[in-house]
C-alpha cells in the first residue's frame, strides 16, 4: 500500500489537487460482497486502495490511462451487468487469460464510458498471474494482459504521465485525462510486448484516399497503420478505383474488424495473415468459393458474414474453431445442408434466401440465437433438439404450425419472437421475457398471467388502434416495458 500511496502522491506533479478529486473510503463490509459475489479473495493491494480512495468523484474524469476509476458501487453493479454479457473473450496470449464468457472471478474497475474496461482477473489462465490486470474491449474479443497487479498499473500510470502519453484538459470543472488524444486500446497490442516494424509504404489509389490524413509524401508509416481497428470498404467509395488490393492489411497488426462491400479485389488472399481479426463483412461479387480457404485459418474470428455471394458449399468454415456467429444475406445458390457442418456456432441469422426445410439446423446443438427473416419457413420441427436456444426470432408463420408445441419443452427461452396466437403453448417457458403475438388469432391470454414477459411484438394489426388495443389487453395480465408492431397495414 506504501507504493501505491507514493504513486498518488506522485501524480500530485500532474494533478495537484488529485486527492480532493478521489472519492471518500468505501468500508469493509463492501470488499467483502465483493468477494462473496465473486467467490475470490479480493488481493490486499486493491483491497487497501479502496479503503484509502473510493474511486473518482465528479470533478474527474480518466485517471486509469484514461479509463473512468469506479466507485466500489458502480464496481458491483457493472459486475453483476457483465455476468449477464454477450462478451465471448479470446485470450491474446495462449494461457493469460481464460477464453470464453466474462468470469465471476473477473473485477471491472474500470471504464470508458462506451463497454470497454480494465479489470482485475481473479481467475487467470494457466499462464496468467492472480490480480493481474486484463482488457475488455467492446469492439474486440480479444483481451490482454496489460500489468501483473494493480501497483504496476499504478506505476504505469504514472510513467505516462512523465511522458506525455497521458494528458490533462479541462473541460468546464472536470479534469479529463486521455491517452495521447486517442485510446488506451488502440496502442494495446504495443503496450503488451508486440513489435510494430518501423516502415513505411508508398500508397495510392482507394488507399490514399482512404487514409489522406496520415499521408505524408505520399507514404505511410506501419505505426499509423497499427492503429486501425476497423477498415470499411465502402462500395460507393470504391468505384472510381477499379480493383482493390488488399495487400496493406497485412501490416495492420490490430485490425479486429474488416467490412468489404467494394465489387472489384484483386485478391482475397491478403486475409489470410490478419491474425488479429475478430469480425468480417464480405459483400463483393469477387468473393468466390475458392476465396474461402483465405479465411478458414483465421485463430480468432468469431463473426462472419457474407452479403449478396454466389456460394456453393460452406462446410470448409468449420475448420474455423472460434467461429460462433454466422450471418447470411441474400446468399444464393448454397447448399443449405453444409451450414449444419458449423457445429460450434451459437448464433446463426439467415436472411433473404432460400433455405429449405432447415432440417440441417436442428444439428447446431450449440446455438443460442437464431434468426430467420424474410425466409419461407415450411414447419417447425427443426427446433426440436436445440436445447441451449435462448433467443428465436423470426418475422413470419410457418406454412405449417403442427408442431408449434415444441416451444413448449424449450425451458431456457428469454425472446421467442414469432407471430404466436394461441398462448397456451408459452404456459411453462418460464424465462420468457420477450414474444411475438398474431394479431388475427390471439386467444388465451391468461396463459401469460404473472409470468416474466416485459416486451411484445405484434404482427398482422389491421391497423395502429388495433395494435394499441392488443397492447391494453396484453397489460391486463404483463407488466410490460415496451412494446412495437410490424407494420403491414397501408397508411
Amino acid at each position: 500500500m506504501e507504493i501505491l500511496n507514493k504513486n498518488i502522491k506522485e501524480i500530485r506533479a500532474y494533478i495537484p489537487n488529485i486527492e480532493e478529486l478521489l472519492n471518500e473510503p468505501t468500508d469493509d463490509i463492501k470488499i467483502s460482497e465483493l468477494e462473496s459475489l465473486s467467490g475470490k479473495k479480493i488481493p490486499k493491494d486493491f483491497r487497501n486502495l479502496y479503503l484509502k480512495y473510493n474511486g473518482e468523484g465528479n470533478l474527474i474524469f480518466g485517471l486509469m490511462a484514461g479509463f473512468r476509476w469506479m466507485n466500489i458501487e458502480t464496481v458491483i453493479s457493472e459486475w453483476r451487468s457483465l455476468q449477464e454479457s454477450a462478451y465471448d473473450i479470446i485470450s491474446d496470449k495462449d494461457g493469460l487469460i481464460k477464453d470464453g464468457n466474462f468470469k465471476k472471478g473477473w473485477i471491472p474497475f474500470a471504464e470508458d464510458g462506451g463497454g470497454s474496461f480494465l479489470v482485475m482477473d481473479l481467475d487467470p489462465g494457466i499462464k496468467g498471474k492472480y490480480g493481474q490486470i486484463i482488457t475488455i474491449d467492446h469492439n474486440s474479443s480479444i483481451s490482454y494482459v496489460i500489468s501483473e497487479n494493480i501497483q504496476m498499473l499504478f506505476e504505469f500510470i504514472v510513467k505516462s504521465f512523465e511522458s506525455g502519453d497521458l494528458n490533462i484538459w479541462q473541460d468546464d470543472n472536470e479534469k479529463v485525462i486521455d491517452w495521447k488524444q486517442r485510446h488506451l486500446l488502440d496502442d494495446v497490442m504495443t503496450l503488451t510486448g508486440t513489435a510494430i516494424e518501423k516502415d513505411s509504404f508508398l500508397v495510392n489509389g482507394f488507399w490514399a484516399e482512404y487514409f489522406k490524413d496520415e499521408i505524408v509524401n505520399g507514404s505511410i508509416t506501419t505505426e499509423a497503420l497499427a492503429k486501425n481497428r476497423i477498415i470499411f470498404i465502402k462500395g460507393d467509395m470504391a468505384k472510381k478505383f477499379g480493383a482493390i488490393s488488399l495487400d496493406i492489411l497485412k501490416h495492420m497488426i490490430n485490425l479486429k474488424e474488416l467490412i468489404i462491400h467494394a465489387d472489384y479485389i484483386s485478391s482475397f488472399e491478403p486475409i489470410k495473415e490478419i491474425s488479429s481479426l475478430t469480425k468480417l463483412v464480405i459483400g463483393s461479387k469477387s468473393f468466390k468459393d475458392s476465396d474461402l480457404k483465405y479465411i478458414v485459418n483465421q485463430g480468432k474470428l468469431k463473426e462472419l458474414t457474407f452479403v449478396k455471394l454466389r456460394l456453393s458449399d460452406i462446410s470448409i468454415l468449420k475448420n474455423i474453431k472460434t467461429l460462433k456467429y454466422l450471418r447470411l444475406y441474400k446468399i444464393t445458390k448454397l447448399n443449405r445442408d453444409s451450414i449444419g457442418n458449423l457445429k460450434n456456432l451459437t448464433k446463426l441469422s439467415l436472411e433473404d434466401m432460400e433455405v429449405g426445410d432447415l432440417s440441417y439446423i436442428s444439428t447446431l446443438k450449440k446455438l443460442t440465437n437464431l434468426e430467420l427473416r424474410k425466409v419461407s419457413i415450411p414447419n417447425l420441427e427443426f427446433l426440436q433438439g436445440l436445447e441451449k436456444l435462448t433467443v428465436f426470432e423470426t418475422d413470419r408463420k410457418a406454412e405449417d404450425e403442427s408442431s408449434i408445441g415444441v416451444v413448449e419443452n424449450m425451458q431456457r427461452l428469454k425472446e421467442l419472437i414469432y407471430p404466436i396466437g394461441d398462448m397456451k403453448i408459452l404456459k411453462h417457458c418460464i424465462n420468457l421475457k420477450s414474444i411475438g403475438i398474431d394479431a388475427t388469432n390471439l386467444k388465451n391470454l391468461h396463459c401469460i398471467s404473472g409470468s416474466n414477459i416485459t416486451s411484445i411484438t405484434i404482427f398482422n394489426a389491421k391497423s395502429e388502434e388495433s395494435a394499441e388495443s392488443i397492447v391494453s389487453e396484453v397489460e391486463k395480465n404483463c407488466k410490460l416495458q415496451s412494446y412495437g408492431w410490424q407494420q403491414t397495414w397501408k397508411c
